[in-house]
């Protein structure tokens, strides 16, 4: 290969079209998956010339940033593109391809959990893609990279989908290459916490928080005021694996086993996590976000790890996200180490209904085990977070309605309780419900990747009011009636009407009502900034989603898509 400048090239493509009322035109999965960071970072420690690039940083501090423009004239051995989230699928794709065609010498690969799911899919597809790489990509990248510079064989880097001289798909054997793996890094050799090896990292640690949305309408201050809780969240990095496999999830235990080769649970010492808090802390991170409780009941670790904080007296606030119930010991040792009220436990029962909360999350509990931990957080002192999920399989309307329910008795119940969310999920690849659709009463769209690749390329590909399927008999009146389409106006409409949460201060939970009008509040705002015409009205009885989002494009007319190249 001739000489080349750069050795790999990263590149981070978040979905740069995306589109709802009250946040106008925005794009999503603003952060990087985690594990993006350590690997630039362990090449870069192995004397490789490594660049990573945001497109949305690059967005943020420059809207005419074309990433293929930037790295014109340069010689780039390999250019690898995150493709965890399946929202990334049409901008991964689409940027791999612009690269592909200005660096035909560059060996370009996905890697990420879709990546990795559809790997075989990919590459057969998409012949701009050179490689994917399976499963967790540390030793796969540090392999791969090697044998470009030393123009070896491809068939001996673990964990590579690609094809052969003769066009046919390659799967590396996986025996073959555990053995080459167990000479690469371990979890403890990682360093999650290193911004420095991107560009732009101050601009990435202070633009984005959560939901991970950042309107481009909305300058970067309102971005933090009305979008995201009001600050920046580190995501920490504590282990990998699932012990669970619930009907939505798409990183569930068996999807797991499938894409990495094992679900096995890894934790990371505590020193190496309270390392990567003060790294983080050095590029202005004031809260870490992590969500990583696969043994709720076992609490060792975090009872340990939250005492060396505190006895390191690392000044943080704690944002948790626990898919268990937290245990008495756990609640206590978070309140001492962060007695901050910006200190968060979020919990997520999805359903208010017990048997559609048991037929679709692991681990199960109860809703009497529920408020027994909401009494607990209560009476702790600690502020907290509750997060519904609605188009269950096996839920209706009736159902639901008891989530809005639980809602209320919640917001009426507790001082603590801050943000009172209900979400809809679009359809996760690898979850029981795309795998097995029919067994949950579902019809999909999305069979394949180019399933995904053309939803989040055509119009009905926003992240908050598709879907991608329909549950047969959910409404059981006429409104079940139609396609997926139909569906998701029904249930979004459903969701204006008795479960909005909009608030204006997105760090706590409004009614329906108070969100509908701020939504509408919101929507004016917008149409006065763009120059068109106020909406007419709120969201309400006889005026849905879909006849105000109608509204709206007929005032503002054809537009550009966003996109990164």
């Amino acid at each position: 290969m001739p000489a080349t400048d750069l050795d790999c090239l990263f590149v981070h493509a978040p979905k740069a079209e995306g589109h709802y009322l009250p946040f106008g035109d925005f794009m999503n999965i603003t952060y990087m998956p985690m594990g993006l960071l350590a690997i630039a970072e362990w090449l870069r420690r192995q004397g490789r010339r490594v660049e990573l690039v945001h497109l949305g940083v690059e967005w943020v501090e420059d809207p005419g940033y074309r990433v293929v423009d930037a790295y014109a004239g340069r010689a780039i051995r390999a250019i690898g593109l995150s493709l965890y989230w399946h929202y990334q699928s049409y901008d991964a794709i689409e940027v791999a391809r612009a690269l592909k065609a200005a660096h035909p010498e560059a060996f370009v690969f996905l890697g990420g959990l879709t990546a990795g799911y559809f790997a075989e899919q990919i590459i057969a597809e998409y012949p701009f893609i050179d490689g994917i790489l399976q499963g967790h990509a540390e030793a796969s990248s540090q392999h791969l990279i090697d044998t470009l510079v030393a123009g070896g064989d491809l068939t001996r880097v673990p964990h590579l989908v690609h094809r052969d001289a003769a066009g046919a798909i390659v799967v590396n054997d996986r025996e073959h290459a555990g053995r080459l793996l167990q000479g690469g890094p371990g979890i403890d050799d990682l360093v999650f916490g290193d911004l420095s090896v991107m560009r732009h990292p101050h601009t990435y640690a202070s633009s984005f928080g959560f939901p991970l949305a950042y309107g481009r309408e909305f300058t970067k201050a309102e971005n933090r005021k009305m979008l995201t809780m009001g600050r920046a969240f580190f995501p920490l990095f504590i282990g990998r694996g699932c012990a669970y496999t619930c009907t939505f999830c798409g990183g569930n235990r068996d999807t797991l086993r499938k894409v990495n080769g094992t679900s096995k649970l890894l934790w990371r010492s505590q020193d190496r996590v309270v390392a990567d808090i003060r790294r983080a802390m050095e590029y202005g991170y004031k809260t870490m976000a992590l969500c990583y409780d696969p043994t709720p009941t076992k609490d060792d670790y975090y009872v340990e790890l939250f005492q060396r904080i505190r006895a390191e007296g690392l000044d943080v606030d704690f944002y948790f996200e626990c898919w268990g119930l937290p245990t008495a010991r756990f609640v206590a040792e978070f309140k001492k180490a962060f007695p901050s009220p910006e200190s968060y436990i979020a919990i997520s029962p999805d359903a208010g209904d017990d048997e559609v909360r048991r037929k679709n999350k692991q681990p199960f509990y109860t809703t009497t085990e529920l408020f027994e931990t909401l009494d607990l957080l209560e009476a702790s002192e600690v502020t907290f977070d509750v997060f519904y999920t609605i188009a269950l399989p096996g839920e209706t309307v009736a159902t639901a309605r008891t989530t809005q329910e639980q809602i209320n008795a919640i917001a009426a119940r507790y001082k603590r309780a801050r943000r009172l969310m209900t979400w809809s999920v679009q359809l996760e690849p690898g979850s029981p419900q795309f795998e097995r659709p029919t067994a949950f009463s579902m019809i999909t769209d999305r069979h394949r990747f180019s399933d995904f690749h053309a939803a989040h390329g055509g119009n009905r590909s926003d992240t908050y009011s598709s879907l991608g399927f329909k549950i047969a008999g959910y409404f059981g009146d006429e409104r079940d009636v139609g396609g997926i389409a139909e569906f998701e106006h029904h249930l979004q409409h459903l969701k204006c009407m008795e479960f909005c949460f909009l608030g204006r201060d997105p760090r706590f939970w409004a009614s329906p009502s108070a969100g509908r009008q701020h939504c509408f509040e919101r929507r004016s705002l917008l149409a006065e900034r763009r120059g068109i015409p106020a909406p007419s009205r709120p969201i309400g009885d006889g005026w849905t989603y879909r006849d105000a989002l109608a509204e709206e494009d007929a005032h503002r007319g054809e537009r550009a898509r966003a996109t990164w190249v």
